[in-house]
């Protein structure tokens, strides 16, 4: 039976714990709760206070702190649970905290989450009915005047019950990071103790509380008791993230892309020594003296912003991160929050890893199965592995270097699959970071997941997945037992509709698994985009790109992917609820949908993800991308397919005048910040950035050259848009200022020479 802080069950009275937290001296959080009325304990419980910066948009930056210990004769046990129980199965918690080989090993770290099904989300709170009940009958037996004391708290007992909470159906994820450790005691049977801490918190950045999740355990080890837990609960949600900016996606976006730490210094209000003169490159007047004979290539180089930037501020700010800290025991500890996550881009991992991890795999051997093997035997592993997640097969990861390493595997999958859940949503619902042979009735829950798991018997489990990856030996099976797939109704395949395009290959459909050898290798292109794509990521990691480089291209792949579908549908079907429809610049009228540089080359990407749309077409996923589209389309500031009008100004060959002419006029429209950001979201600097606009500078037609110049003084007006301006080589840079002194338009001293 596991301890907790909550109301007693045979009091009318709310008895919160006592204990006291001897953090700075002052009065703790818990303790200011206790002394309050029933009614606005009751709000504070529900997390709607954030005066004192304990929660981010009124809720509290973590939900509870669990601590698990192993028993040699109960097992593993949940012994504490704070600020009340969770509301889970205890055994589960425990097995879950406690990962198959904790003893030997003297750290590690689990990962998992709470609310993905009815069994493993957090139960409705009796704490809080309790409160709820003693509150209505103290509110009742008081005057009127104790009735209004606290109008926020009456409103939260009547719209409690309709709210759906954190970690229950509806109300989104908990996810849950744990420490567990093994010290060495000469004192106990066995010779050593197992514990383990753990935080459920609603936001991604979980790994900000790694230091103090292992100075809290320290501390249970030197004095057990549920005031430890109290205190780690405090600490984390005395986090001032008040003043954290809260970024848009677009926003989002261009710190992915960009690997520059200066981005957005407007939005940190309370950093000083960054301001907007800070971008300036080259002034005007040293353009002139570079004219007069001087040659220069001052600004060409984004790191001479970087360097003059330090030489008169000092320290660069690093504006990808929130910098605060927590005080735990009187030890300080500076905090990096990450400001660029989306909802569902979850923990730390690192997507090389994964990749490195089956790099080396030799070809793959029957059972064939095109929407999983979409290059037949020279499908690259890691195609195989997304293919399965956007299928929604049952993907495992097995490996025996700690719980630590299978969780970071499948954290590196998911977001490789959602695009870091910028491109896909929904993924992260059926992911399992860690799992154990006390998850397996969860996980029959599912049609498809990803889990990670440490216990070799999962391996001869064979019908509880359907492709395995093992990350000792780095190889990845395809179960003999998975279900065959079955033609989408009504939907032919990509490489089916491509033959009667002159396709040379034709894959057969209907009975997938069992096919032989033979055909399924002939079906195999050494050029394949696939093949060509994760080529062109090791070469990438082989030559010292970085980790947010190769996440940005699988992004970037993905995104292509949910284009192309759209394209198939609305070719197949006539319309597409996925994207913008396919259709050319026609009477003035801005084209939309995917863009090809050729018909071959449109060959070869159907080709190749026509069985990979099919699949995804009957999952969960797809129907969820549909609607986050419609969505966003509603909220963005740019209505038309921004994509398709940046794709075709660099790829179209050919391209008519009135084509460019109504582009760049209808660029020329944009002069908000907003419209600016999402216009520059699909301008990434490491595909040249805003080139494609820049070389309308040389455009045969004025008018394009001057909506050109018009687009890059709209950008000037915003820190961002002077970046990207900057970014631009010297002879674009060139261009641009004589054209603005031709217009005889006042030449701001931002504009980089």
């Amino acid at each position: 039976m596991s301890n907790f802080a909550g109301p007693s069950s045979t009091n009318d009275d709310v008895a919160l714990p006592s204990e006291t937290a001897t953090a700075t001296g002052s009065t703790s959080q818990s303790q200011r709760r206790n002394s309050l009325p029933d009614l606005e304990r009751l709000a504070l419980l529900d997390g709607t206070e954030d005066e004192d910066g304990g929660g981010s948009h009124g809720e509290d930056s973590v939900h509870f702190v669990l601590l698990a210990e192993f028993d040699i004769d109960a097992g593993a046990t949940l012994s504490h649970q704070y600020p009340y129980p969770t509301g889970t199965d205890e055994h589960r918690l425990a097995e879950l905290m406690l990962p198959d080989g904790a003893h030997l090993r003297g750290e590690d770290w689990t990962i998992f989450y709470l609310g993905q099904t009815a069994s493993s989300a957090v139960a409705p709170m009796f704490s809080h009915e309790e409160l709820r009940s003693s509150a209505n009958a103290n509110a009742t037996a008081s005057t009127s005047t104790n009735a209004n004391l606290n109008p926020r708290a009456s409103m939260m007992l009547a719209d409690a019950d309709d709210r759906p909470k954190r970690g229950s159906p509806g109300g989104g994820l908990l996810y849950v990071l744990n420490c567990v450790r093994c010290k060495e005691d000469k004192t106990v049977r066995r010779g050593a103790q197992v514990k383990a801490m753990a935080i459920a918190t609603h936001h991604p950045y979980i790994q900000i509380y790694k230091p103090l999740l292992l100075l809290g355990l320290e501390e249970y080890f030197r004095n057990p008791g549920h005031d430890v837990l109290q205190h780690i609960y405090d600490t984390c949600n005395s986090i001032n993230l008040l003043s954290m900016p809260n970024f848009g996606r677009y926003e989002k976006i261009l710190l992915h892309q960009w690997d520059r730490k200066d981005m957005f210094p407007e939005r940190f209000e309370t950093r000083t020594g960054v301001d907007d003169d800070a971008v300036e490159l080259a002034s005007i007047s040293s353009h002139h003296a570079n004219a007069e004979g001087k040659t220069s290539r001052k600004g060409s180089e984004s790191s001479s912003y970087v360097n003059a930037k330090e030489d008169k501020k000092g320290a660069k700010a690093d504006n990808k991160n929130f910098e605060t800290s927590m005080v735990f025991r009187k030890i300080s500890m500076p905090l990096k929050v990450p400001t660029y996550l989306f909802d569902e881009d979850v923990g730390e991992y690192s997507v090389i890893e994964l990749v490195n991890a089956f790099k080396d795999h030799p070809p793959f051997a029957a059972p064939y199965h095109p929407h999983l093997r979409t290059n037949g035997a020279a499908t690259p592993p890691i195609i195989l592995i997304i293919n399965a997640i956007l299928a929604n097969k049952r993907v495992l990861f097995l490996g025996s270097g700690g719980s630590h390493t299978v969780a970071k595997m499948v954290l590196a999958a998911s977001s490789i699959a959602s695009g870091g859940g910028q491109v896909l949503r929904g993924i992260v619902d059926t992911a399992f970071p860690y799992a154990n042979l006390a998850s397996i009735d969860i996980l029959e829950e599912f049609p498809g997941y990803i889990a990670g798991v440490a216990n070799p018997r999962f391996e001869d489990l064979h019908t509880l997945w359907d492709v395995l990856c093992n990350i000792d030996t780095g190889k990845v099976t395809v179960s003999k037992h998975m279900a065959k797939d079955r033609e989408v109704a009504g939907m032919r395949s990509g490489r089916s509709s491509e033959t009667s395009l002159g396709s040379v290959i034709k894959v057969e459909e209907g009975e997938m698994a069992g096919t032989p050898q033979s055909k399924m290798t002939s079906s195999s292109k050494a050029d394949s985009v696939d093949n060509v794509f994760i080529d062109e990521i090791h070469a990438a990691i082989a030559s010292h790109y970085g980790e947010s480089h190769i996440r940005l291209r699988f992004a970037e792949w993905l995104s292509r992917f949910t284009r192309l579908a759209a394209d198939q549908e609305c070719r197949h079907t006539g319309s597409t609820k996925i994207g913008f429809p396919t259709r050319p610049f026609r009477d003035g009228a801005l084209g939309s949908g995917a863009v090809f540089s050729d018909d071959a080359t449109r060959q070869k990407e159907m080709w190749a993800n026509g069985h990979r749309i099919d699949a995804w077409r009957r999952t969960k996923g797809y129907k969820t991308f549909a609607k986050d589209f419609v969505a966003e389309v509603e909220k963005r500031r740019l209505k038309y397919d921004v994509q398709h009008q940046i794709s075709r100004l660099r790829m179209a060959k050919g391209m008519s005048a009135a084509e460019a002419d109504a582009i760049f006029a209808t660029f020329a429209e944009i002069e908000g910040y907003e419209e600016t950001v999402e216009l520059l979201s699909y301008l990434p600097p490491h595909a040249g950035g805003i080139t494609p606009i820049a070389n309308g500078l040389f455009h045969r037609l004025p008018s394009v050259r001057e909506d050109a110049v018009t687009i890059l003084s709209s950008m000037q007006r915003f820190n961002v848009g002077r970046l990207a301006v900057a970014s631009l080589n010297y002879f674009h840079r060139k261009a641009y200022l004589q054209l603005l002194e031709r217009r005889g338009a006042p030449i701001s001293p931002n504009v980089p020479e």
